[in-house]
């Protein structure tokens, strides 16, 4: 049980998931792809269930749920092939995986009640913003009507999730803040190059771009969010409220 808590080792084994995930994407080794994607996240939110367990809240359940969500439309996106409706269903997916982690860091937002830092929080959340306004003002072009309300909606996922990270800034251990501060990042990347080259402009190897951003984002908020849950000054404030 100490060995699915340890973050090194739990850390390789994600990482040699997602080297694996991106080798078998290299390659075209579709089969290997459809193991390795979902074991990722998988791997992950076991990992962040042994681990926050014992002081589990609402805060480690919707982070939970993010990853189960995510999980589901990852799977939904490797079979968008097989049907035009499962890239609609894996958007979905996705958004509701960003509006957990949202909900999440606004509840440790709120919690703290701090405005120490509160101009940088402005500042991230206006920049998140202003880019994902700027993205889908130049997207929406590219898009049809039945696509264009499903991407505008999972482009706002991210935006919400980025300037709910930027939130956190002052509000928790500066370790948590900027793992999660960078996860949400990648994940904005991820799904900007997602929708950018599926409608606009692809380019080549542009799926290992989109993958690893999507797994270091992943495993940056499930860890930043560990980091929060497991500070010791949130344990003993737990105790004393439950005393």
């Amino acid at each position: 049980m100490e060995l699915a808590r340890d973050p090194r080792a739990n850390g390789v084994v994600y990482a040699a998931l997602v080297f694996g995930a991106l080798l078998a994407e290299l390659n075209g080794w579709r089969t290997l792809t459809y193991l390795l994607r979902p074991a990722m996240l998988i791997h992950l939110s076991v990992w962040f269930y042994f681990s926050s367990r014992r002081y589990g809240n609402r805060f480690t359940l919707l982070v939970q749920a993010g990853l189960f969500f995510s999980l589901l439309g990852d799977i939904a996106l490797m079979f968008q092939h097989k049907d035009p409706f499962n890239f609609i269903l894996g958007l979905a997916a996705m958004l509701l995986a960003c509006i957990c982690y949202t909900i999440a860091f606004a509840q440790n937002v709120a919690e703290v009640g701090d405005l120490e830092g509160l101009w940088i929080s402005v500042l991230i959340g206006v920049i998140f913003l202003a880019f994902g306004f700027f993205f889908v003002f130049d997207l929406v072009r590219y898009l049809d009507d039945f696509l264009m309300v499903p991407v505008i909606a999972f482009m706002v996922g991210p935006i919400l999730l980025g300037a709910a990270a930027g939130a956190r800034f002052k509000r928790t251990y500066p370790l948590s803040f900027w793992s999660t501060m960078i996860g949400a990042c990648c994940l904005m990347a991820f799904a900007s190059l997602l929708a950018w080259t599926r409608f606009v402009r692809p380019f080549e190897r542009a799926d290992l771009l989109i993958l690893f951003l999507y797994a270091a984002g992943q495993f940056l908020i499930a860890f930043g969010s560990l980091v929060h849950v497991l500070d010791p000054d949130q344990i003993r404030r737990r105790k004393a409220l439950a005393a």
